[in-house]
């Protein structure tokens, strides 16, 4: 049976907290909110350019599958990079690379509006490529570093609650997206709306530079209280980033898996977040505006999913011991978003179909905290570089879905389109039942 890990000191310190300071400060928290904000700006870029999607094309002369490849460019980046994202970030600590991240990005996304001042839609489209590719490279080791800061900063028994805030706000910046770029485009064009977009990037990142730290050791606002609170994390000032540990994790089965399991999520939401706005306005018809309100009220159900559950999969561990507490979230969550979004597809009328993408979003969402919390605590010292190797097979899965997901639908509809992406949930849960997690407490013990 699986030691409770929610009663250790550093969790419920005692009321005097040993120093004479009457309560600990909230500087762990003021970071996690730095990080949720470039988080929650990292998914506005991506769905910015979906958001246009009819004015690019009328603009650049881009047909919808030059805008196909153009999405999976940056995830080509994205995917190709992410480990050595996830090696930078534990190598060089997560503060470093976040102020890497947060800088190259800001450059990218202001480039990207520039390239649609190119007239020829040849070159347009390449330069697209050329901007969206490298983009995609330097966003990589922004949630592995997110994931690191946060295991250093935050107790046990609230990571997966801390992590699903981190990831809840990238759904803020899907949702926010289609309604604010579409307003910002609408007044100044799409593509000073991304230099300006840029810019907030390039200041949240100023910030951050300010104001982060790799550890609460390092921190001069942190207070002792604050320090008891989080307790001392070994893991976190062992020396990472060496070529062994990263053999060491692809010799890890769970770890295979776990990745496997991720890539499945990672084609369902690529293929909502891409395609949802296109689907509602130029397959269901619903008015241009419309469309992009619906589409921000079905994402927004992740804001509050992904947060919710890491709640439960921290509760469910301490009921259920560790393994099952993390794997019980994301099974039920991918076997009902697979129901939900072919149920999704087959009802008539707006508000069934929108309430029903809605559902299908907020279970999926509730599978992202645990995953990534159990692919940070296997990787300990490395756990950067394990998070960027689930992440590379969540965004695997996220590459192709965009192409696939048009091709498919060309050929055999939208519903068969969306129809992959419930197949592939169902797929994930079969994976999710040979994962075999430890508790990172008692490495040497199988729970």
């Amino acid at each position: 049976m699986d030691e409770n890990p929610y009663k250790s000191p550093s969790e419920f310190p005692p009321s005097g907290w040993g120093d004479g300071s009457s309560r600990p400060t909230w500087v762990r928290w003021q970071l996690m909110a730095i990080l949720m904000g470039f988080t929650c700006l990292n998914h506005f870029h991506r769905q910015s350019l979906p958001a246009v999607i009819n004015p690019i094309m009328s603009d650049c002369g881009f047909s919808e599958t030059d805008l196909g490849w153009i999405f999976s460019s940056f995830l080509l980046g994205y995917v190709l990079f992410m480990v050595a994202g996830g090696w930078l970030a534990d190598w060089r600590g997560g503060k470093s690379a976040l102020v890497i991240s947060g800088l190259g990005t800001a450059v990218l996304v202001a480039a990207t509006g520039l390239c649609g001042y190119i007239a020829i839609p040849s070159l347009a489209f390449i330069a697209f490529l050329l901007v969206r590719f490298p983009m995609g490279m330097l966003t990589t080791p922004l949630f592995p570093a997110a994931g690191r800061i946060a295991h250093a900063w935050i107790p046990f028994g609230r990571r997966a609650w801390a992590n699903g805030l981190v990831l809840g706000a990238t759904t803020i910046g899907v949702s926010a997206a289609p309604i604010v770029f579409g307003l910002l485009s609408d007044r100044l064009g799409w593509r000073m709306a991304c230099v300006h977009m840029g810019i907030m990037t390039a200041l949240l990142t100023g910030l951050w530079t300010w104001w982060g730290r790799n550890r609460p050791d390092e921190h001069p606002a942190v207070n002792s209280a604050e320090t008891n609170l989080i307790g001392t994390s070994h893991e976190m000032t062992a020396r990472a980033g060496r070529l062994g540990d990263f053999g060491r994790l692809l010799l890890n089965p769970s770890l295979l898996l776990l990745t496997l399991n991720y890539a499945a999520v990672g084609y369902y939401e690529y293929t909502l977040f891409y395609w949802m706005k296109f689907y509602f306005s130029n397959v269901l018809r619903y008015p241009e505006q419309t469309s992009r309100y619906y589409t921000s009220i079905v994402t927004a159900s992740m804001i509050l999913a992904m947060p919710l559950g890491g709640i439960l999969s921290d509760f469910l561990v301490r009921q259920w011991g560790y393994r099952w507490g993390r794997a019980a979230v994301p099974i039920f969550g991918m076997l009902a978003s697979a129901g939900l979004l072919y149920a999704a597809t087959q009802v008539k009328g707006e508000v069934a179909v929108v309430a029903l993408f809605f559902l299908a979003h907020a279970a999926i969402g509730l599978c992202e905290a645990p995953t990534w919390v159990a692919a940070l605590e296997i990787g300990g010292k490395s756990c950067g570089t394990s998070a960027a190797v689930v992440n590379t097979g969540g965004n695997l899965g996220g590459l192709v879905a965009p192409v696939v997901t048009i091709y498919v639908a060309k050929a055999y509809g939208w519903n068969a389109g969306f129809l992959v992406a419930s197949v592939a949930c169902l797929m994930g849960v079969m994976l999710w039942l040979g994962i075999r997690l430890k508790h990172p407490d008692h490495q040497g013990e199988p729970k």
